[in-house]
Order: structure tokens, then sequence, then C-alpha cells
């Protein structure tokens, strides 16, 4: 299960690394396959937390609109923070 469902960063980062391991298994623990994973999971890593930021941000906007009494405003943003944390639920 996949504990960021909404986030495709974390599932990318999870197949890529069991791919380099792979790698890593065939070639053995070289320097090259050692810093490719480490390069490839510091990236995926980075990505995903921007991703999160990212919609931690649209929360609060939407927050916003909805106590500044401008709900309507903030209805397309609350569909984008379903579809990014995997939610299918009714935003009206």
């Amino acid at each position: 299960m996949n504990s960021l469902p909404g986030n495709d960063h974390a599932a990318i980062s999870k197949f890529r690394t069991e791919g380099l391991h792979e790698w890593q298994a065939e070639e053995g623990a070289t320097d090259a396959t050692c810093i490719a994973v480490a390069i490839d999971a510091n990236t995926e890593a980075t990505l995903a937390l921007g991703f999160e930021q990212r919609t931690a941000n649209l929360i609060a906007l939407a927050e916003f609109y909805g106590n500044d009494g401008h709900r309507e405003h903030g209805l397309p943003i609350l569909k984008e923070i379903n579809t990014r944390l995997g939610l299918n639920g009714d935003t009206k």
C-alpha cells in the first residue's frame, strides 16, 4: 500500500529504487552503483517532499477562501487536494 496515494514521486521512487537495487545485486556494491542508488533516492525524495509541500500550501489556500467567504473560489483547489491525497470525496 502506498502511504502517499496521490504522490507519483513516491511510487516512482519505489519502482526506480527496486530497479537500481537489482542492478546493484548484479554488478555488486561498486562506487557507481552505490552513488546511483543514493542520488536517485535523494532526487525522488526531494521531489516527493516538494509535492507534499505544495499540497499543504493548497490546503492553506482553500482554508483561506473558506474563511474569507469565497468558498466558490476554493472548490477547484479542493478537487486538486482530493486528487493529491488520493481521495474521491465530494467537495460540495
